[in-house]
């Protein structure tokens, strides 16, 4: 078979393939979402009216959440059900009742009901949101039937608060629809549906006047029903696009497009992450999220560090490849990135700047602009022009009174010095003195405060050192001269220290993540391995069975005292190293002797260990939890795990990347240990 014949689809596609093998598997259950254009158009209703006819043809059906709004209609169909008791949890003196995902999982139905996907669960509930109940009961091979708005999808909340002016809160990541096996549209005539709302079947009297007063009006169904049609249209669309890659089905292929959406640490960041799967999805595309971590993430306030990982994670959610580059060049590294890996179009915020600072400084938005690449740039604008109120605390680009006080300092120390040796060497002569000032103010506060070193330093010289003193006035060509060059050469020197500065500190970064994975990996490598101590203590080979446990002991000491000692240069919060003995989970190693794990941080671990899935606080599992726990896993294995006391999602990048290096090495290195 040639080349042409690969490329006009007539071998099926590998990753296609495997999508359709795993949509046919029996082991996961399947998921059914009853889609509607707004509240009111009878999702729930059809789901129970499809439950009854399932339940007619012997399928064990059951109900675990079920909102009938006191609808009498909802309600007769559910009386004929059966229905799983819901937990009841006691919040702030309240009693909560929740779905009971035990229960469910205790009885395996072949079919559960589930209404409102987006719900929060209560507090100490295992999962945070009702669609990761969801995820357990398909992973348990469980099918789902649930319901949900278009106004809920993750993607989708921008366009909405726009058209309606209303922004939910509850929100499931899109990839729950693109995973969904059949997609079901419940969607009636507008003038139903305000029929049921003036007859009370959507909300009591005073509401449904309200209602359609605001978030019912017209043109807002109109939108919001063109919205749900077309976002089901574009799954639809992909499900056959893939299935005529799987089958070889020759088509007319396009040349796959591949998009970048390129964040910050600034709160449109995540507008510009759903206008990015919106433009991938319609694409049909693969997309990168990226972050380039420039020398300035130092100086980032707690409130711009929690605008980047809200980012981040979810960037995560949306199921973009989120990578995270290094440098002092924010254009020149998103530029290197496009050209490596084949990007098609890159998705921008639009520069909030000022007209004024654009002028005097280019920012990476202007240089990809004028970059010549052949790659389509969309521009964002965002919702609001002006930025949030700033969080206190100093911000990048705010007035640093101790850094113009120490550049004034600078060049009154160079001064004294110049009035010294104006007596032994000719005063033009000096004038390159100042260069000192210049360069560390560039060195150690960046641009502004170096331009403010030069001017004063010229100013300074042409006051003292040049005739006639005392006066700003100059008369000779070569005093002239001479200030024109040194401003020239501050100005240049200044800068190029500045950059040298950025990029040492950037290599530095490198540097460091090297130095400690290699550390760390030598470390490891050092501890001997299971076979070596075994023939060099014991002669018969009975005798290991009784010395085993002690070798394996004193080695998982030996292991979990690294992963401590490197945990703890990532992060500064209590941390743990969790292994087996005797078939239990136990702290084999912690941070200080204050640290310690509740009965309930414990349970989080068990399940986290038995998922092989990270858990705990900031995750998306069991997130009321005071620590967090990342497994180590080698080969599909669960090793142990590494716990820190910290909120996972407020972890930068290269904390984030640096943990799963440690739980990785950890892993090798406990592997043949950790199994004995």
């Amino acid at each position: 078979m040639n080349d042409e014949s690969v490329r006009t689809g007539s071998r099926p596609d590998p990753d296609a393939l495997l999508k359709e093998v795993q949509r046919d598997e029996a082991k996961r259950g399947r998921l059914k979402i009853f889609l509607g254009y707004s509240p009111g158009v009878g999702k729930t209703y059809a789901m129970l009216q499809e439950a009854h006819v399932l339940r007619m043809r012997g399928e064990d059906v059951v109900a675990g959440v079920i909102e009938t709004h006191k609808r009498a209609e909802t309600e007769a169909l559910l009386d004929k059900l059966e229905v799983i008791p819901r937990r009841r949890v006691e919040y702030h003196g309240m009693v909560l009742t929740e779905f009971d995902l035990d229960a469910v999982l205790k009885r395996k139905p072949a079919i559960v009901l589930m209404d409102e996907l987006p719900h929060t669960n209560a507090p100490d509930s295992r999962h945070p949101k009702r669609y990761q109940d969801v995820e357990e009961l398909l992973d348990a091979g469980i099918d789902v039937y649930t319901t949900i708005n278009i106004q809920h999808f993750e993607s989708q909340v921008d366009v909405v608060a726009q058209i309606t002016g209303i922004r939910v809160q509850e929100t499931v990541p899109d990839t729950v629809l693109e995973e969904a096996d059949e997609v079901q549209v419940i969607d009636i005539p507008l003038e139903e549906l305000t029929q049921r709302l003036k007859e009370g079947k959507v909300y009591i009297p005073e509401q449904a006047r309200r209602a359609m007063e605001n978030y019912f009006q017209r043109g807002n169904l109109v939108a919001l029903r063109e919205l749900t049609l077309t976002l089901v249209a574009r799954k639809m669309g992909a499900e056959l696009l893939n299935y005529m890659k799987a089958k070889a089905i020759a088509g007319p292929w396009a040349a796959g497009e591949t998009i970048m959406v390129c964040i910050g640490a600034n709160p449109y960041a995540l507008q510009l992450l759903r206008r990015a799967y919106s433009i991938a999805n319609d694409a049909n595309a693969e997309w990168y999220a990226v972050y380039v971590s420039t020398p300035s993430i130092k100086e980032l306030t707690e409130q711009e560090k929690l605008y980047l990982t809200e980012a981040l994670n979810l960037a995560e959610e949306l199921g973009a490849r989120v990578i995270t580059l290094t440098g002092t060049d924010v254009a020149r590294e998103i530029l290197g990135f496009a050209r490596e890996h084949n990007i098609t179009r890159i998705v921008l915020g639009k520069p909030l700047r000022s007209r004024l600072g654009s002028f005097f400084k280019a920012g990476p938005v202007q240089r990809l602009l004028q970059a010549s690449a052949p790659f389509e740039l969309h521009v964002v604008t965002p919702a609001q022009e002006k930025e949030p109120a700033a969080a206190p605390g100093r911000r990048k680009g705010s007035l640093d009174l101790r850094a113009y006080l120490t550049v004034v300092g600078m060049v009154a120390a160079i001064s004294l010095v110049n009035f010294l040796l104006s007596h032994f060497v000719n005063p033009i002569s000096l004038v390159f003195l100042y260069l000192l000032p210049v360069i560390g103010a560039a060195l150690r506060f960046g641009t502004v405060p170096s331009i403010v070193a030069c001017v004063l330093s010229l100013l300074t010289f042409d006051f003292f050192f040049t005739e006639p003193r005392l006066s700003f006035v100059m008369y000779r060509a070569h005093d002239i001269i001479n200030a024109i060059i040194f401003l020239f050469t501050s100005i240049v020197v200044g800068q190029l220290a500045k950059i040298t500065n950025q990029r040492n500190f950037a290599l530095q970064l490198r540097l460091t993540r090297v130095a400690l994975i290699e550390e760390m990996s030598k470390e490891f490598f050092m501890l001997p391995p299971v076979e070596q101590l075994i023939g060099g203590f014991m002669q018969r080979a009975e005798e290991w069975k009784s010395v085993l446990p002690l070798l394996r002991t004193t080695v998982l000491d030996d292991v979990s005292h690294i992963i401590i000692k490197y945990v703890s240069k990532v992060i500064e919060a209590p941390s743990y190293v969790l292994f087996t003995q005797n078939g239990r989970l136990r702290v084999w190693s912690k941070s200080g002797t204050k640290a310690d794990l509740g009965s309930h941080e414990m349970a989080v671990a068990e399940w986290a260990f038995t998922h092989g899935e990270s858990a705990g606080a900031g995750t998306q599992t069991l997130s009321n939890a005071r620590a967090c726990f990342i497994p180590m896993k080698t080969g599909g294995d669960v090793v142990g795990l590494i716990g820190v006391e910290h909120e996972f999602r407020n972890l930068l990048p290269e904390q984030r990347r640096l943990l799963g290096a440690i739980a990785s090495l950890a892993a090798l290195g406990a592997m043949r240990w950790a199994k004995v």
